[in-house]
């Protein structure tokens, strides 16, 4: 080990860090290397500032500790003593342990970052021992700087975290090694509703500026990760939400919403990661680069929809994880997995048409109890609404056209297969044309139809 005097004092509180640059005497072609000084809770902790994932700043992310209990708790503002903490990079949330530099992300590896050991001197000045193979035997510079406090970044549910939107301190301008499967399924596989969030954002950012250079290939879970203190219910005893009259009714309205959008979050990265090649089926087209644009693209707005449902339950007194929530919509993606057209079809042209058809009617119920302001946010949602039955419906008639399929037909035998019962008026035929869900898709299916058969 090689003693490098920092003739520095350790950081007065939790807040503040330190950044020590190293570098070679002999070696002058050896890039310098920064490392960053945190004190948690009076113990000194080391640990490279560069994050190794892919070159975030790690020396800003906050600090946190996960317990047995599977609840993770902020430390930088906490008195309690921290057993293992972990510093997380504020670009992609990937936890690195302070001590050991493991990262603690599920099943990635090869990520691990590099630590040292730091103590304080007998002149009470931080001294750190580097190991000898790094060839890093001179301090060029240390710089105190102070870190806001992130409270409950990664709180469980029942804490009732903050969504802070796209906060992240992301201004990175390198290609990702991580191609846009990768990152999809990289955000199927977070539980956490608010950095889910974050992540999608992230994406977007990511592949809007083409740095995410590969759409790329893998396997999907079966089933997104959800917060394990969320109540589940089967939809079909999900409990009556209500008019919107009284507040306990809205609130429980825009609790389910706000699940729904989860979910969505979750559909649109499982068709990019489980469609990229779409050869479950004989015959089947493979979708272009435009196809993972249009559902990369349709996050932009997704995440904006879950943080102001999010947002205004908390305006409400409430919370996301106030009430049970059920995954309809996500077994209707189950039953089409093997099938892009019968996805297109079900979840987009028919789950998210029949948003388009109440939507109206739940504005008006909140407009009538006085919620002025949820009514402003709810016809947000729905005129957005319009644009991704849209996508679904495009991209449905290309397949088919590229296919041969008459795309009428196609439709009414894929839902006939995958969905179950009549679909029910009344119809908002105005934005389902606008959609371009003319009358020929959906009234052969509709119990209407079926009323004139008799």
């Amino acid at each position: 080990m090689i003693r490098l005097g920092l003739n520095v004092k350790a950081p007065s509180q939790d807040s503040t860090r330190l950044t020590a640059t190293l570098a070679s005497s002999s070696n002058k072609l050896k890039p310098e290397t920064d490392v960053t000084i945190v004190s948690v809770n009076g113990q000194l902790y080391c640990i490279e500032s560069v994050c190794p994932h892919s070159g975030g700043p790690l020396q800003k992310g906050p600090i946190e500790s996960h317990h047995d209990d599977n609840d993770i708790e902020d430390l930088d503002s906490s008195t309690a003593a921290c057993r293992d903490p972990f510093i997380v990079c504020p670009w992609h949330s990937f936890r690195f342990n302070l001590k050991t530099g493991e990262c603690d992300h599920g099943n990635e590896k090869g990520h691990e970052a590099i630590t040292f050991t730091v103590h304080v001197d007998e002149k009470d000045q931080l001294v750190l021992l580097v190991p000898l193979e790094l060839g890093l035997d001179t301090v060029v510079s240390v710089h105190e700087f102070s870190v806001k406090p992130k409270k409950n970044t990664m709180t469980t549910l029942r804490n009732r975290p903050e969504i802070n939107g796209d906060q992240r301190d992301d201004d990175d301008s390198t290609p990702s090694r991580w191609s846009l499967v990768d990152w999809s399924i990289r955000v199927l596989n977070e539980p956490n509703p608010t950095l889910k969030v974050q992540l999608t954002f992230h994406v977007w950012k990511l592949w809007n500026k083409g740095l995410i250079t590969e759409i790329g290939s893998g396997t999907p879970p079966a089933e997104p990760a959800r917060d394990t203190t969320l109540a589940k219910v089967d939809y079909t005893k999900s409990k009556n939400r209500g008019k919107g009259g009284s507040l306990s009714s809205r609130i429980a309205i825009l609790h389910s919403l706000a699940s729904i959008e989860q979910w969505a979050i979750d559909l649109a990265f499982d068709i990019i990661a489980a469609f990229r090649n779409n050869k479950s089926q004989p015959n089947t087209q493979s979708p272009p680069v435009n196809f993972s644009t249009t559902f990369s693209k349709s996050q932009t707005t997704k995440p904006n929809i879950s943080h102001i449902l999010v947002t205004r339950l908390q305006d409400l007194g409430s919370y996301f994880g106030a009430l049970p929530v059920h995954a309809a919509l996500w077994e209707s993606a189950e039953k089409t997995s093997g099938d892009l057209l019968a996805r297109l079809a079900v979840v987009h042209m028919v789950h998210e048409a029949r948003g388009l058809d109440v939507n109206p009617q739940t504005i008006s119920r909140f407009e009538k109890a006085g919620d002025s302001e949820s009514v402003i946010k709810l016809t947000e949602i729905h005129e957005d609404e319009v644009t991704h039955v849209a996508a679904g419906q495009r991209w449905f008639s290309w397949i088919c056209e590229v296919e041969g399929r008459e795309r009428y037909s196609t439709f009414h035998e894929l839902v006939r297969l995958h969905f179950r019962g009549l679909l029910k008026p009344p119809f908002n035929e105005e934005d389902r044309a606008k959609a371009g869900l003319d009358l020929q898709f959906y009234i052969p299916l509709s119990v209407v139809a079926d009323g004139a058969n008799e």
